[in-house]
């Protein structure tokens, strides 16, 4: 048997509040070109319906993105490379 744990020791507090600033930051600034497509610009009404969708979709994306990013942290925590 192995004499290491199975769970990795804990990281500073510091890093923790890191990483949810990050996360944070990448929900922002899609956030913010998600509502720049969907309420910007279709308020010029040219094109509207496809400005709308585009936001739409940045939203997905910025979820998505965030959504990767914690992925990518967990498993880089449990490889204790962190």
């Amino acid at each position: 048997m192995t004499d290491q744990p199975s769970i990795p020791d804990p990281l500073p507090v510091p890093a923790y509040i890191e990483d949810g600033a990050r996360l944070a930051a990448i929900l922002l600034v899609w956030g913010i070109i998600s509502a720049f497509f969907t309420h910007g610009l279709t308020e010029l009404g040219i094109l509207e319906r496809l400005w709308f969708q585009l936001g739409d979709l940045f939203a997905f994306v910025g979820v998505l993105n965030a959504t990767l990013y914690l992925g990518y942290r967990v498993v880089d925590y449990w490889r204790g490379t962190a």
